[in-house]
């Protein structure tokens, strides 16, 4: 089994380093939705709730999870809400993105705390046009409209698309001021850290926490170890399929640890580990619970340690999803979701 192990300094560490980079004044909304990215929720809670302003979840029950556990800062629901009446009772602020939800919501004679979402890209959630954003705050007039916000769909690598969607967002921000004057205005996405002019009043930072972003560091280590090796001739091949040939003699190490324990099948054939101090490729396909590595200049590979993911070592998050050509917070909550599940 792999060894997951989370470094909540370096979590809190991170906060720090992401602050320095953000306009004076502008506040800090930890996201932690989908149990805090897999980290889990109440721990990750608990551990930053000293140094961050508001936080963000995916569902009522995780909102709820954090009121219980002395949680005070403001809490901000994505989504659309199914339970606005339980929002209501703990002080929990809901997304508001379309008209029914309005005239449903005041069908129920319910007042929740809001936020309203503006769709700049993502095409996900959020008011599209001003004439719905206009229509919406007729409706909202006299309601707790407490925010506007938007969820950028590029990061920092496409200045010019999170330039347009900014100068769009503004547009918005200018209607809804008009209405109500002092909403708070935020945008999210990990690459904002980068981006000053997407700072507004508050940012909304999720991967970054831990280490996904570069201005953070990775705050966990994933090990393992080779728990047997095979050697094979020239020719034969490794795994299903057969997609790695040996084109030499070659020592196969077998590692504890596959998909089913979070380790991307995107790493066979791209991703280079550490077996001792040895850095050694990752060939075949990952099976459910084994991975294959080339130890052919390992001595004595058998009950090594192996490093998939520790800093220290020069084994980064972003390192690693860079030769997996993943996305970073695709590779980060599949590995912390498959270590919190086991």
């Amino acid at each position: 089994m792999l060894s997951f192990q989370v470094n909540l300094h370096t979590i809190v560490k991170n906060v720090a380093s992401i602050k320095k980079h953000l306009n004076h004044g502008t506040r800090f909304c930890a996201v932690l939705k989908d149990n805090a990215y897999g980290f889990g929720l109440i721990r990750i809670g608990q551990v930053l709730a000293p140094y961050v302003d508001c936080f963000a979840v995916a569902t009522v029950a995780e909102g709820i999870t954090l009121r219980q556990i002395g949680i005070k800062q403001d809490i901000l629901l994505f989504g659309i809400c199914d339970d606005i009446r339980s929002a209501v009772n703990h002080n929990l602020i809901i997304t508001i993105e379309n008209i029914s939800q309005i005239q449903a919501m005041q069908k129920a004679q319910l007042h929740p705390r809001i936020h309203i979402a503006v769709n700049t890209g993502m095409n996900r959630f959020g008011f599209s046009s001003i004439h719905e954003l206009r229509a919406a705050l007729k409706l909202l007039n006299g309601e707790r409209i407490e925010g506007i916000y938007t969820h950028l769909a590029y990061e920092c690598d496409h200045p010019q698309a999170i330039q347009a969607a900014l100068h769009h967002f503004k547009k918005f921000t200018h209607v809804c001021k008009q209405h109500f004057p002092h909403v708070l205005v935020h945008a999210g996405c990990s690459g904002v850290i980068s981006y000053p002019a997407a700072h507004f009043d508050m940012v909304r930072i999720g991967k970054a926490l831990y280490g996904g972003t570069p201005e953070t560091q990775t705050a966990f280590t994933i090990t393992s170890q080779i728990i047997t090796v095979k050697k094979i001739k020239t020719g034969a091949t490794v795994g299903y399929n057969g997609t790695f040939t040996a084109t030499h003699p070659t020592a196969i190490g077998i590692m504890r640890g596959g998909y089913a324990n979070g380790i991307p099948p995107q790493f066979g054939g791209t991703v280079n580990v550490l077996v001792g101090k040895q850095r050694c490729p990752i060939i075949g396909r990952v099976c459910m619970e084994y991975c294959f590595i080339d130890v052919s200049q390992v001595v004595n590979p058998v009950s090594q340690p192996v490093t998939i993911i520790a800093p220290k070592n020069g084994q980064t998050l972003l390192d690693i999803a860079h030769q997996a050509q993943m996305v970073t917070c695709n590779l980060l909550q599949g590995i912390a979701s498959a270590q919190n599940n086991n």
